[in-house]
């Protein structure tokens, strides 16, 4: 009797280990996408990214983001994203400081355009000198770009012109359209994106184009197994040759995801460096 019991015993244990086991692989992986657009419109774009995770490593990704870089940022620096879509800024600090590892860049380079109203008589990067420029927040590459051509350019960043950072790119752009600045330093990618949902009632003409460095690209944190790591790379990678793949890439106006190293980013060290 007494030996039937310890059977009962060990085997309720053994359930309830398995059940806990079990709990755990079921738990979501956090997928968390730098806020560049309206947040609408990246839970829009990114949605089906999450699914195609979810799809291919058989476990429950959930997708967020935050109305703010900032908010955004400090999810990266808390380690709360298991994997995520950073801007090439924020890499170099998730990776050196929080853990993260690079899987997939954006296969064209990142530069800022800078955009004037089509009826605008400013005509090069200038001309902007004393003028009101615009940019998404001041941690978004595109903003780091757009200071390094004004000071290419001979102008402070800081002193000669007068400088508005909105909440995104739309922001950005649209505030260019209304007439509160004279420019908008903004990513090509996202200009396409907005221009081509007609958000934008006026026409923009860009007259700078800043030098480049490497594009957004998906981490995944070192506490997500590398067999997951392999997995999500690969789906990012094939994405071309699927028909949800190529729904993803159309829909957002994205160049095919190439392979990202860490070395890539070390232009981007080197101009954090510079600023120091």
């Amino acid at each position: 009797m007494r030996l039937h019991a310890v059977r009962r015993i060990a085997c309720s244990i053994g359930l309830a280990f398995c059940a806990i086991q079990g709990g755990a692989e079921e738990k979501p992986y956090e997928f968390g996408v730098f806020p560049n657009l309206p947040l609408a419109r990246v839970y829009e774009l990114h949605a089906p990214m999450a699914s195609e995770f979810e799809s291919k490593l058989g476990r429950p990704v959930r997708l967020s983001s935050k109305a703010a870089y900032a908010a955004f940022g400090d999810e990266l620096r808390n380690e709360t994203y298991d994997i995520a879509l950073v801007q090439p800024f924020d890499y170099v600090d998730a990776h050196d400081k929080h853990g993260y590892l690079p899987l997939a860049r954006r296969g064209e380079a990142l530069e800022a355009v800078i955009v004037v109203r089509q009826d605008s008589s400013l005509a090069s990067i200038k001309d902007l000198k004393g003028r009101i420029v615009s940019n998404p927040p001041a941690s978004a590459a595109v903003s780091h770009l757009t200071s390094m051509a004004l000071r290419e350019a001979g102008i402070d960043p800081q002193t000669g012109i007068k400088r508005y950072y909105g909440k995104n790119h739309f922001a950005c752009l649209q505030s260019v359209v209304i007439g509160a600045a004279d420019a908008c330093g903004t990513a090509e990618q996202a200009l396409r994106t907005i221009e081509s949902q007609s958000q934008l009632p006026t026409r923009l003409r860009v007259v700078h184009k800043t030098p480049s460095i490497p594009h957004a690209l998906f981490v995944a944190h070192k506490r997500v197994p590398q067999k997951d790591r392999d997995v999500l790379r690969q789906t990012i990678l094939e994405w071309p040759n699927t028909e949800p793949g190529r729904k993803i890439l159309d829909a957002g106006h994205f160049v095919p995801f190439v392979a990202a190293r860490d070395t890539d980013y070390e232009v981007v060290r080197r101009y954090i460096r510079g600023r120091e």
